[in-house]
């Protein structure tokens, strides 16, 4: 039988060559996934021809058990989910207005108390809240906390890191959830301390004077 081209097959020959091709698995039904599923759970309880003495019911509870726990996984990831990405992300300043010693005094307070997300949280709202106070950012709503970073940053070159570094922590506390260390917690709420007696780095202006409370 000739197999390479050109093909010039007699009418008996592609005829068999026809039906080989056809015995090829891939041209039969296959058992779909709930199928296979269904006699896989059958060989595990011992229901299948040659198997156990389990009754039939209990593969539905089995079956049933096990899209429980299915749908249980899957409704907690789902909602982890949505609690880090649901809804616009707030501004640090969002909310009422307090000064910056009042968000600093409830860092120090929660910090010493053990509640180290809120220390995190309270010592990044009292260094941006500084910075309004101080006129180095404007008192704009719904200013993320990388952008209080990225705006500070060159205001302050030598913590621009650790601003960045406060932010992402920021983040990870208040939108996803995290926990913080003490040890962060510290590092947030000193960024704090030390910004507020360290001079800013501004540019010049050659026809407007600029007044920056220390």
């Amino acid at each position: 039988m000739r197999a390479d081209p050109p093909l010039d097959p007699t009418s008996p020959e592609a005829r068999q060559w026809l039906e080989d091709e056809l015995r090829r698995a891939m041209y039969h039904e296959q058992k779909g996934l709930l199928e296979r599923l269904w006699d896989w759970l059958r060989e595990v309880l011992g229901a299948a021809p040659g198997g156990g003495s389990l009754p039939p019911w209990s593969i539905w509870v089995a079956a049933l058990v096990g899209l429980l726990v299915v749908g249980l996984v899957l409704a907690r990831s789902l909602r982890a989910e949505r609690r880090m990405t649901r809804g616009p992300r707030g501004g640090v300043l969002d909310g009422p207005t307090r000064t910056a010693d009042e968000h600093r005094a409830d860092a120090r307070a929660a910090l010493a108390s053990g509640d180290h997300e809120a220390a995190v949280l309270e010592g990044y709202r009292a260094l941006a809240r500084a910075a309004v106070e101080r006129t180095l950012l404007d008192d704009l709503p719904g200013r993320t906390a990388h952008e209080v970073a990225l705006q500070l940053g060159p205001v302050f070159p030598a913590h621009a890191g650790r601003l960045a570094s406060a932010a992402d922590t920021f983040d990870a506390v208040r939108y996803g959830r995290r926990t913080a260390s003490e040890a962060t917690a510290r590092a947030v709420v000193d960024l704090d301390d030390e910004l507020a007696t360290t001079r800013p780095v501004l540019p010049e202006l050659p026809d407007a004077a600029v007044v920056v409370t220390p």
